[in-house]
């Protein structure tokens, strides 16, 4: 093993250290050199100090950096923490084995890249990285070699640790962690250029972090701060850590701490496979009271931004396989009739009704009428609008409207309505033009609240001149209003 970098030589600062001008210095520091999503800058400062403070607590939420494609910044992310965190180790691949036993080790700050090339069929790799989410259970236990003899040994997997990955993560890795989605750089968009190496700034801020982290450790041991009640119980926890900090370094920094984990992690619906694949069916479905295994799976494999297109190491689902993910909410196939086939094997609409009431209730029955496809979004704004590295396919309005460039889209739809929404006044303005379509990728996420489920509305960004387009939820339509500034564009 190789001895500590030069920046794991910290020398505390030698006066005391004001937690929320710290913050405010480490939040600078990243949106200098990043194009960040809202609320992300306030989420890495607060994560870079839970790094410095982590062994206070129970829970080490990861910190996941996810982008749609290449150049998105994720990398450049991962460099700030490097020369942020104490004892950071920065990898682009690492084997299962090997993670255990550098984290018993020297207990680094692993910051680990490239996740999507490694990790998507490494399930021990996996489940040793959800071992070490909560102290309590951050252990593996392996067979070593002790003169002659193997006898079992404990490995320590409790360290902070981030990921970066094109797309997302496996559902398990996701859930234990503070998700920041990022988008490549749009034009005319301008941050500093990151030279990737220590400087004078850097090793400040390691400085005040170390004192900053001494004086409060002991405030931070079983933290116990308000929580947001819109987030569910495993986001909560993840959270915990990060509200704790800002509540001790005060000013500002609860609400801003708050306002951010509402933003990047606040969830309506539970966000797993089965819940998607609930979704989907019940849009295969449509009005049909029964539909065939084959046809069902013909169904859920055709739209190629669906992950069951590539279910299982490229192959798409299999009828065993749909099987198997309906099988833990009591549903199975059975023999059914339909017009022109007598006893096919096949599934009835009714079998699946209590789970779509229990897991999908907002999923509206119109838009599953209309065959309108519900699916993820990675976009999240920036301070100053997000923009879609996928455009609409879009066709001028008819008359000409000003009004039909902020759409509310669904394709097939030849008119729709514009809702002007603040300050609790609501308005309706009809805007009638061709349909359009509008892609939104497997992957995709709401432009408020983050989450990567439930029904969105696709908008064209910004109202004068769009050139992106952005999804929101309904529920998050008025807050990120207000946010942009789109009453105003729409006036």
């Amino acid at each position: 093993m190789t001895g500590p970098c030069r920046n794991w030589k910290i020398e505390p600062s030698p006066e005391p250290v004001d937690g929320a001008k710290l913050l405010n210095n480490l939040r600078q520091v990243f949106r200098r050199y990043i194009i960040l999503p809202k609320g992300a800058d306030i989420a890495l400062a607060l994560w870079t100090l839970h790094a410095w403070t982590y062994d206070a607590g129970e829970i080490s939420a990861f910190m996941v950096l996810v982008s749609p494609t290449k150049r998105c910044g994720k990398t450049s992310v991962l460099i700030l923490l490097y020369f942020l965190t104490p004892r950071s180790e920065l990898a682009s691949n690492i084997s299962a084995s090997a993670l255990f036993r550098y984290v018993e080790q020297l207990r680094p700050t692993l910051l680990i890249d490239e996740g999507d090339s490694f990790m998507k069929d490494n399930e021990e790799l996996r489940g040793i990285l959800n071992s070490g989410h909560t102290k309590t259970a951050a252990h593996v236990i392996r067979n070593v070699e002790i003169n002659g003899e193997y006898r079992p040994r404990r490995f320590s997997t409790w360290s902070p640790k981030a990921i970066a990955t094109i797309r997302s993560l496996a559902d398990t890795l996701e859930d234990r962690a503070i998700v920041v989605q990022l988008q490549r750089k749009p034009p005319g968009a301008k941050v500093e250029r990151l030279r990737k190496r220590d400087n004078e700034s850097f090793a400040g801020l390691r400085s005040n972090a170390a004192r900053w982290a001494a004086d409060n450790f002991d405030r931070l041991v079983d933290p116990d701060p308000d929580i947001p009640a819109a987030l569910n119980d495993r986001v909560a926890d993840n959270w915990r850590p990060l509200l704790a900090i800002a509540d001790l370094a005060g000013g500002e920094w609860p609400q801003l701490a708050r306002q951010a984990s509402l933003t990047l992690s606040g969830e309506a619906q539970e966000s797993t496979v089965g819940v998607e694949l609930l979704k989907d069916i019940r849009l295969a479905f449509g009005d049909d009271e029964a539909i065939r295994s084959a046809d069902l799976v013909a169904k859920l494999t055709a739209d190629p931004e669906r992950p069951w297109t590539e279910w299982k190491r490229g192959k798409p689902l299999s009828q065993k396989q749909l099987g198997g993910l309906l099988r833990p909410f009591g549903i199975c196939s059975e023999t059914i009739s339909i017009p022109g086939i007598n006893d096919a094997k096949g599934y009835k609409r009714v079998r699946f009704e209590e789970a779509w009431a229990a897991y999908c209730p907002a999923q509206s029955a119109s838009q599953a009428d209309l065959g309108v496809s519900i699916r993820r979004s990675v976009v999240t704004p920036m301070e100053s609008a997000q923009c879609d590295d996928f455009r609409s396919v879009a066709e001028a309005s008819a008359d000409g409207s000003k009004n039909d460039k902020l759409f509310n889209n669904h394709a097939g739809f030849d008119a729709s309505t514009l809702r002007k929404l603040g300050n609790g006044a609501c308005s309706e303005l009809a805007a009638t033009g061709t349909a359009r379509t509008i892609a939104n990728p497997f992957g995709r996420r709401c432009g408020l609240c983050g989450s990567q489920f439930g029904d969105m509305n696709p908008w064209d960004w910004p109202p004068d001149s769009p050139t992106c387009t952005i999804w929101l939820h309904e529920r998050c339509e008025p807050a990120w209003y207000d946010t942009n500034g789109l009453l105003e564009g729409v006036r």
